[in-house]
């Protein structure tokens, strides 16, 4: 059942809010303090995304920070560990970026097999993908999207982008751990981290 209130956006535009029961089946889905989640069901094509972002933020109360009109940075509790989002929109192109950033650095003597786990990891996945940033030392996951031609970004499309991301993270989280220091090769790390997922489900 959902049930509509009334609120008025900064350019004096009236819009809905939709609120939605959720099921509790995904990483984020059952963070949300009280199992509601407020989707965005507006037609207004000139709510800014990274406005869209924050209100999510709110909802999942997590820690945010706004950096400027096109950025914000939010931290996010998984299972295995603390994920740093960034997520960066470019009025230029129309298109919306999402970074995460691992709590952990790699050691240098491992970051050959990483570099093979990575290909073995992205071969596999759909949308995103992993990558290391040899300058700053960083293991990092990023997805990208075009909002063009005057669609609208809402938060359901949002908290999906957000929950597909770090669960990404989550489900490969344990391979990165194998590869690098417990010195497995590329291809037993994530042999042994599917082998746990499967065992764990």
């Amino acid at each position: 059942m959902s049930s509509q209130n009334s609120a008025t956006h900064n350019n004096n535009q009236k819009f809905t809010w939709q609120i939605i029961q959720i099921t509790p089946c995904s990483l984020l889905s059952k963070r949300v303090k009280g199992g509601i989640l407020k989707f965005d069901d507006n037609d207004d094509l000139t709510v800014h995304p990274i406005d869209v972002v924050e209100h999510l933020t709110k909802s999942f109360e997590w820690h945010a920070q706004r950096i400027n009109t096109d950025e914000i940075n939010i931290h996010i509790v998984g299972e295995w560990c603390k994920y740093n989002l960034t997520v960066h929109w470019n009025p230029q192109i129309d298109g919306l970026h999402l970074g995460i950033a691992f709590d952990f650095q790699p050691p240098h003597a491992r970051v050959g097999e990483l570099e093979k786990l990575l290909l073995l990891i992205n071969e596999q996945l759909w949308m995103g993908h992993f990558e290391y940033w040899a300058n700053s030392d960083i293991l990092m996951f990023r997805y990208g999207t075009l909002i063009a031609g005057g669609q609208n970004f809402t938060d359901k499309q949002c908290h999906m982008i957000i929950n597909h991301s770090v669960e990404t993270c989550e489900q490969y989280y344990a391979a990165f751990q194998f590869a690098l220091w417990a010195e497995k090769s590329a291809e037993q790390a994530l042999m042994a981290c599917l082998l746990d997922i499967t065992g764990s489900a």
